[in-house]
């Protein structure tokens, strides 16, 4: 079983903190060594509302150069809803980058599925290899167009984008999972998807009727971000010993491959 890992420990300074559409905030960080060292879909764990409970985060990207780094979050509680109230120049103490990254598969295709601010890793991937974009297609799902962000300012430019919502007020009326047929290629493509747990999980069982690989950024809640207190684990369909059937998403995550996990 993987150790805990060594990580940073930052003050990052917010630089901005701005709502990008219902609900959904992008922060950008002053954290020099994070900006650094941060890779696609690790996260940082971020002290907010207690000080011993940390919330992760994912990077959108990062400029190593000025040393800044961009994150999107959700309200969905007392944490989030405190960072919404964040001004420049406050301070925030992070630790990271904590998991495993993705990394551009070597087939002709990589479709990327992303579903709300699951939307985060997966365009990191992009932003970060850019040789690699001819081979991408960004599939992108929202509930409706309030909760849909300005993808142009998110994504690279050259990236394709298609766009489905649960109401049709933006692209394919319907859920973005209902696109990823179209866009694989035979024997060529592997999916990397991100986003809620239900849509990834119907991901995977398209991936699988596709006989196409697959690889789930996943979301689990997690408390330490370091494997200590063992509390974001997902059971996995085989293992080799049973001390093995549950494996912690912080650790041996957040990127797994989803046709090994029991969603």
């Amino acid at each position: 079983m993987p150790e805990i890992p060594n990580f940073i420990s930052e003050t990052a300074i917010v630089k901005k903190n701005d709502p990008i559409a219902q609900g959904i905030y992008l922060m950008r960080l002053h954290a020099p060594r994070l900006a650094t060292a941060c890779r696609p879909a690790q996260f940082l764990q971020i002290l907010t509302e207690s000080p011993y409970l940390r919330r992760p985060f994912s990077v959108l990207r990062a400029d190593r150069k000025a040393g800044w780094l961009d994150l999107i979050y959700d309200i969905i509680g007392p944490g989030t809803e405190r960072l919404s109230v964040a001004q420049c120049g406050d301070q925030l103490n992070a630790i990271g980058p904590l998991g495993r990254p993705f990394a551009p598969p070597e087939t002709k295709r990589i479709l990327l599925v992303a579903g709300g601010v699951g939307l985060v890793p997966l365009a990191f991937l992009a932003w970060e290899h850019p040789d690699r974009r001819p081979d991408m297609i960004y599939l992108m799902g929202a509930a409706n167009a309030a909760r849909l962000p300005d993808m142009s300012a998110l994504l690279p430019s050259d990236l394709p984008l298609h766009i489905a919502t649960d109401d049709g007020s933006v692209g394919h009326r319907g859920f973005v999972t209902e696109r990823i047929a179209e866009h694989t290629l035979p024997n060529h493509t592997t999916i990397l998807t991100c986003g809620p747990h239900p849509m990834m999980a119907r991901v995977a069982d398209i991936a699988a009727e596709l006989n196409t690989p697959c690889f789930a950024s996943l979301e689990n809640h997690m408390a330490c971000g370091f494997g200590a207190c063992v509390g974001c684990v997902v059971e996995y369909k085989t293992y080799p010993t049973e001390d093995q059937r549950y494996r912690r998403v912080c650790l041996e995550g957040p990127v797994v491959n989803a046709h090994e996990i029991v969603w």
